[in-house]
């Protein structure tokens, strides 16, 4: 059973960065000191856990490879990162090999969710939200135009937004499943947003919100979501909108905010870990 203590700025502080196992020529958003966090929560995992890695554009294998190397009980628990796996801005096509095939590490390949049309000249003007795990994978659950304004997400849009995702599409390098049957629950989530705009902030800026509200859902009781860049604005104004509509519906969480720019702690938490209640 998924039981996390989080982990304060002291103990973050304390985990010996020196000792890691690092790969600095590898491609990939994660730093060290957010290691130190992630080190501290996965460690705390039962066997046959659950880890989603969320890292839109930059699913390179890199936090994966940082569990495996540096996470004692790592042979144990089993990862899974979510990206689109293309290649557009960090080098994505080597997941598997980056992370040595390990049988224990697993691709969640979103590449085929969304579906971007264009107009006549080539420019992006809507976005098709496809139900690829559904029985019609062609079927639009959401059609969003791009120059319109975002809809407004309200209290119960993001305290009940869930993502149902079986557990047959998250594959290892061997093509072997999670599990034959079921839909996927975590009971540790590594989110690691984007840190650069696309150039529309606000429809952005749902997508994080949706993305926070769904992985936190889909969070076993006890298990810990760790968000990297919370000095972000539009990751802080997520972050609230998401976790206001939480206690604001009943689901309970606890949080700690890590990784502080200034060694008295009086500058900005670079990162947050939260446990679902």
């Amino acid at each position: 059973m998924t039981d996390i203590t989080l982990p304060n700025e002291t103990q973050v502080r304390a985990v010996d960065q020196d000792a890691f196992t690092w790969d600095d020529l590898m491609d990939g958003l994660i730093t060290e000191s957010q290691g130190a966090v992630i080190k501290l929560v996965v460690e705390q995992l039962d066997s046959d856990a659950v880890i989603n890695i969320s890292e839109q554009y930059a699913g390179t294998g890199k936090t994966a490879k940082f569990i495996l190397d540096n996470c004692t009980n790592s042979a144990n628990v089993k990862i899974a990162t979510a990206d689109i796996f293309t290649d557009a801005y960090l080098t994505t096509s080597d997941y598997f090999t980056n992370v040595g095939n390990a049988a224990n590490v697993y691709k969640l390949d979103l590449s085929g969710r969304n579906r971007i049309n264009l107009d006549e000249g080539g420019n992006p003007v809507s976005v098709d939200l496809l139900d690829i795990w559904g029985a019609d994978p062609t079927v639009v659950i959401r059609n969003t135009v791009l120059a319109d304004a975002p809809v407004v997400l309200g209290t119960n849009d993001l305290a009940n937004k869930t993502t149902d995702i079986p557990k047959s599409v998250i594959k290892n390098s061997s093509d072997v499943a999670l599990a034959a049957s079921g839909d996927v629950k975590y009971d540790a989530v590594i989110y690691n947003p984007w840190p650069v705009s696309m150039g529309q902030a606000a429809h952005e800026l749902n997508s994080q919100k949706e993305t926070m509200a769904s992985l936190f859902n889909n969070l076993n009781s006890g298990g810990a979501m760790i968000i990297t860049s919370f000095m972000m604005p539009s990751i802080q104004e997520a972050f609230w909108a998401t976790f206001n509509a939480m206690t604001n519906t009943g689901r309970l969480w606890t949080a700690e905010y890590v990784l502080n720019s200034e060694d008295d702690n009086t500058g900005f938490w670079q990162a947050a870990i939260v446990r679902k209640t």
